[in-house]
């Protein structure tokens, strides 16, 4: 026999079909796109730097202990809407009582991420097209070129302002990227080597330009060669990398002109149950442990 639906079973059905199809369409949201974790805390505190019509949202995470002499260390994260909520857990979880305060480089927006504006923050001019390596996306038509001024911002408003709004020991500052932010950080190193005491570079986009950074790494070697053969003041390179389960991955092509440079002290740790975007997890992990002078070579 046929029972006719009352109203409301219609409108549950409604809502649950409505649901349904909201989720989905989550699911199939690109990959970045989720929403961002908000970081609730008296200690948290954002503030945005730049120009109004497109200003860069500053995240900062003071620790719970109060500055040394000196002012506090810091970590400096580039995709900061993404890595600044992982960076905060790891502190509070293995370095309670360190005085560490992180900073996260990021937008005023709700996702993790912000395409148009990481492509051309966290690149050179874009030369030819070249395909990427599996897994990984050009800038299609995002713009790109942003990478010089990026980082003066970074050196010439950011620091002073934190040195500003905190006691910061500048002479103790880590920057850390991941994919583009990786580029970055290796263009950072290569361009301005003593603005940081430790790069850390997760998977780096080392195809960008056909091998860019390679060439980049090869000019930085013959740079310190030429100037003595020693870079002064020392500084630290973790490189972490990917490798979605392949064991027997080849080290990535930049450890070569990178190697044996006195004064750079050099770092590999590869994860190779670990894909392109998982391993910003335990990427922020080993830079806070770097950071800490916890790694072990």
């Amino acid at each position: 026999m046929h029972h006719p639906l009352s109203r409301r079973s219609v409108l549950a059905a409604s809502l649950i079909a409505v649901a349904g199809g909201m989720a989905r369409a989550q699911d199939r949201r690109p990959r970045g796109m989720e929403p961002a974790e908000r970081i609730i805390h008296p200690r948290a505190s954002h503030f945005d730097l730049g120009p109004a019509e497109a200003p860069w949202r500053i995240f900062v995470g003071l620790p719970q202990v109060p500055a040394p002499s000196g002012g506090y260390s810091a970590i400096l994260a580039l995709d900061g809407n993404a890595t600044f909520p992982i960076l905060w857990h790891l502190r509070e979880q293995l370095a309670p009582q360190a005085p560490v305060a992180l900073i996260g480089i990021g937008y005023p927006v709700e996702t993790r991420f912000e395409p148009t504006r990481r492509w051309f923050d966290l690149t050179s001019p874009g030369k030819e097209p070249v395909p990427p390596q599996p897994g990984l996306r050009g800038p299609g038509s995002n713009p790109t070129g942003g990478q010089e001024a990026f980082l003066a911002v970074i050196a010439d408003r950011l620091l002073p302002e934190l040195s500003r709004r905190f006691p910061l020991d500048a002479g103790d500052l880590t920057l850390f990227g991941h994919s583009l932010g990786g580029l970055f950080v290796l263009n950072a190193l290569f361009t301005r080597p003593g603005l940081f005491a430790r790069y850390a570079a997760a998977d780096p986009s080392v195809w960008w330009n056909a091998g860019e950074p390679l060439r980049e790494a090869r000019a930085f070697r013959g740079g310190i060669r030429a100037a003595g053969g020693e870079l002064k003041p020392a500084v630290s390179l973790l490189i972490s990398t990917s490798g979605g389960g392949a064991t027997t991955a080849k080290p990535p092509p930049i450890l070569g002109p990178l190697s044996g440079i006195p004064g750079l002290e050099l770092t590999h740790h590869p994860h190779p149950d670990e894909n392109h975007g998982s391993l910003i997890r335990p990427a922020a992990r080993e830079a806070l442990e770097l950071h800490l002078g916890q790694r072990a070579g």
